[in-house]
């Protein structure tokens, strides 16, 4: 004898209590079908606030197409945030580096004091560290430009503060953790859980970002070795080759980038297949899972492509951000410079000695460069500033350090809290 189904579909009989527990439950199975295909993208039709652009229409099933072609519209596969525990362990482990860094710094003279640093900076110019706090906002928030122009671009309108609260995010744990397992899973989640963002949308303007951000590095590399090459040989020669050796790394990061997108299937090919003999010889573990994991990064890439055809405005706009996000954060140490008394018209050579630098640190992976931009960073210093009177160059860098980076992350740390704050208490959405 077959059991009766009591279970209802229809809201229209019933009493009030039960229609409204039965309109509830459908609500929420409507929603988990929508959300089965959140991420599959599309430009279709207008683009309003808060629609995802979709690039293939999910109801159509041809097995042959994800045969043939590959998946004509990958399902992108947004990075995944590392757990707490690694991060409380990464953020006094950062701790530990950042104290570590400044004695590095300061044990380099034996002409530093701290009494006569922090007299030197009460008797600094305030309106040149006031411009120098300016800058350092600025680092933030033309992140945050660059941020809304790719998402407006791929039909996701968001306020500049909601902008604001993903560069933040991304910028605290790239400071504090690698940035495999830091800035842009924990900015990603936040642009999917708090703005509601589909994943593949998410996952395509990090991966904009990233490349924006090596062609930002070489754009200010090649504007230092053409206007002033000088500069460079001031460095020490372990410096020197650090700087030769950030170039390569940031010409091949670019590089491999448009290789991925323009030959990213042959590419997948081969690694898969060099990937057994990898592991034969005890270089690699779990072959599958890593091909499997190139054929996501594969998928994503395409659908990186695809979606930015045609974007060439918006691609450019985000690169102009990005340029003017490193020229914000290098303006530090030349406001800096110039609040301790430098003179106008060096202010140049410091913003490429500050550009060198950060060419030469970009590949460390050191959470935020700390210890290596120090170090590289009075190195430099040192040799430009008069030798009879090296220290300034220890405090000028300990002064620069300090805004452009530990008050940053002190900024973009409350906002995170005020983030996880406001979820806690409210579940509001940043939006």
């Amino acid at each position: 004898m077959k059991k009766r189904n009591n279970k209802r579909t229809d809201t229209s009989s019933g009493s009030r209590l039960y229609r409204k527990r039965l309109a509830k439950r459908l609500a929420q199975q409507e929603a988990a079908e929508a959300q089965a295909f959140d991420g599959v993208l599309e430009p279709v039709g207008v683009l309003t606030e808060g629609e995802a652009t979709i690039l293939a229409d999910p109801s159509v099933d041809d097995p042959t197409t994800s045969e043939d072609i590959g998946v004509s519209c990958p399902v992108a596969t947004p990075p995944k945030t590392g757990s707490r525990r690694k991060t409380i362990i990464w953020i006094f482990l950062s701790f530990g580096i950042a104290l570590l860094s400044i004695w590095a710094v300061v044990s380099q003279n034996k002409h530093f004091s701290f009494q006569v640093f922090l007299q030197r900076l009460a008797d600094s110019n305030k309106g040149w560290l006031a411009c120098a706090v300016v800058a350092m906002l600025g680092f933030i928030w033309f992140e945050a430009l660059a941020f809304r122009t790719i998402l407006r671009g791929l039909g996701y309108r968001r306020s500049l503060f909601a902008n604001y609260t993903y560069a933040a995010t991304d910028i605290y744990f790239s400071a504090i953790t690698p940035s495999a397992t830091g800035g842009q899973p924990a900015s990603a989640y936040i642009m999917m859980h708090s703005g509601g963002i589909s994943g593949s949308v998410t996952t395509v303007t990090i991966l904009v970002c990233l490349a924006l951000y090596a062609l930002s590095i070489i754009a200010l590399g090649i504007g230092c070795f053409l206007f002033r090459p000088a500069l460079y040989f001031l460095f020490s020669v372990p410096s020197r080759i650090m700087i030769i050796i950030g170039v390569v790394v940031q010409v091949g990061l670019a590089f491999m980038f448009v290789l991925l997108i323009q030959r990213g299937q042959l590419l997948c090919k081969l690694a898969c297949k060099l990937l057994p003999l990898a592991a034969k010889l005890h270089l690699v573990r779990n072959p599958e899972r890593r091909a499997e994991r190139l054929r996501e990064s594969l998928n994503n890439y395409r659908l990186c492509a695809e979606m930015t055809a045609g974007k060439k405005r918006m691609l450019l706009r985000a690169l102009i951000y990005n340029i003017l996000q490193r020229a914000s954060q290098i303006s530090v140490t030349v406001f800096a410079y110039l609040a301790m008394g430098g003179k106008v018209k060096n202010a140049v050579d410091i913003f490429a000695i500050q550009s060198y630098t950060i060419l030469g640190a970009a590949y460390v992976p050191i959470p935020g460069g700390m210890g290596v931009i120090d170090m590289m960073l009075s190195d430099g210093l040192s040799g430009y500033i008069d030798n009879g009177q090296d220290f300034v160059a220890t405090e000028l860098t300990l002064l620069s350090r300090a805004i452009s980076f530990y008050a940053c992350i002190l900024l973009c740390g409350a906002t995170v809290l005020a983030i996880y704050m406001v979820q806690k208490i409210r579940g509001k959405k940043i939006r």
